[in-house]
């Protein structure tokens, strides 16, 4: 995080989240990218031994059989002295990540930016200065949840390497590759299907599934958001405000949608209809109170990858959103623009992982045809396209 600089002219609070969000699974997936490189590496390594391993023993020559057995002596040695070396990258690249602190750098950042925000909307709107204070009380809680979800990338990083190796080497072992090459072609095959899935296992509340790089974007993504939320919060419940309004993100699902405009109340109000001061003149404004933060967060809103925010409600100032109406196309298009991101690092994984020449060449074409698709794609819908996803640390080695 020592890198990371916030941007004084950043357009919106959806980039301040996406770079966040982007930050963190950055870390995230170069570790990822290191570690399937050094499996692979040794996969490599361990293949090309094995195959010079063939032949039925009993039809060998007293010869044959000792170099034969040199080499299953070498492979088995070979292989311990791989499940070291990888046991202990890991470790020291899992001990890295965690002394950057990553869950409290990042999330001190999207408080202290969403306390600014929602300090400058209380301002311009009351003509009042706000109280000073630090809301970092407020997003202690997510800041448990944030480490703790991290914490259970770093324990499933710690154990890919050794745990996806030794998957390998039952997949390729001399005993499996005895006999007809075109056996040895298909493990090959097999094991390299298997590190181009990326590291995976991590899954949500809801049931799905995530890889390392998705799972820690997912996380930062909805923490940042709800740490920004949370201290603009605290900031308005400061200054004696406890209405908010929801602001629908751009591609927003149908439960976040429903909730675009309303006005939800964060001390406890329960909804229904409530006549308030206007906030700078004289008189009684009438305001319908849709429920409590809570209330929408229990109904689905703000779930992971949210991209919704709670803004200041001044009675008879602010104009809740109007547009409730839910994109279906929008949310669609998202969805196939991660997909062809995904097919592309798994084209690249596939190219570095591959165990032979002609695997490589075949994975090679995948990457330019799923670029295509990609590219096709973005000029088709007008979508942006976010090159940071696509990026493999090691698909140039």
């Amino acid at each position: 995080m020592a890198v990371f600089k916030l941007d004084p002219d950043r357009a919106s609070v959806e980039e301040l989240i996406e770079d966040l969000s982007r930050e963190l699974a950055s870390r995230y997936r170069d570790v990822e990218d290191d570690l399937i490189r050094e499996v692979a590496k040794r996969a490599q390594r361990d293949f090309h031994l094995a195959a010079h391993i063939s032949g039925n023993p009993a039809d060998l020559s007293l010869r044959e059989r000792r170099a034969q057995n040199i080499a299953l002596a070498r492979l088995a040695s070979q292989r311990a002295e791989s499940v070291r070396e990888l046991q202990a990258r890991a470790v020291q690249l899992v001990d890295r990540l965690r002394s950057e602190d990553l869950a409290r750098q990042i999330l001190e950042l999207a408080a202290t930016e969403g306390e600014q925000a929602a300090a400058a909307r209380l301002g311009l709107a009351r003509g009042v200065p706000p109280v000073t204070g630090t809301a970092s009380q407020a997003v202690a809680s997510v800041m448990f949840s944030l480490e703790s979800r991290l914490e259970v990338l770093n324990q499933r990083l710690t154990r890919y390497p050794q745990d996806a190796y030794q998957r390998i080497v039952s997949l390729h072992s001399p005993g499996t590759l005895l006999g007809e090459s075109t056996a040895r072609v298909q493990q090959a095959h097999t094991v390299q299907r298997f590190l181009a899935e990326g590291i995976t296992g991590f899954v949500d509340r809801g049931g799905r599934n995530w890889t390392v790089g998705a799972y820690a974007e997912m996380a930062g993504r909805t923490t940042v958001n709800r740490a920004f939320t949370d201290a603009g919060i605290w900031r308005m419940q400061q200054s004696g405000v406890h209405l908010v309004t929801v602001v629908r993100g751009l591609d927003s699902c149908s439960s976040c949608a429903a909730w675009a405009g309303s006005v939800l109340s964060t001390d406890g109000t329960p909804a229904g209809p409530l006549i308030l001061p206007h906030a700078t003149q004289q008189g009684g404004v009438a305001v319908q109170v849709a429920g409590t933060v809570v209330d929408a967060r229990n109904a689905g809103w703000g779930h992971p990858n949210c991209r919704c925010r709670l803004v200041p409600y001044m009675p008879g100032l602010t104009i809740p959103q109007g547009d409730t109406t839910y994109d279906e196309e929008a949310e669609k298009e998202r969805a196939r623009q991660r997909l062809l991101e995904r097919r592309v690092r798994s084209a690249k994984r596939r190219e570095v992982s591959s165990m032979t020449d002609t695997d490589r060449a075949t994975a090679r074409a995948d990457v330019r045809e799923a670029h295509a698709d990609l590219r096709d794609f973005t000029r088709k819908t007008g979508r942006g396209r976010d090159s940071y996803r696509e990026q493999l640390g090691f698909s140039g080695t």
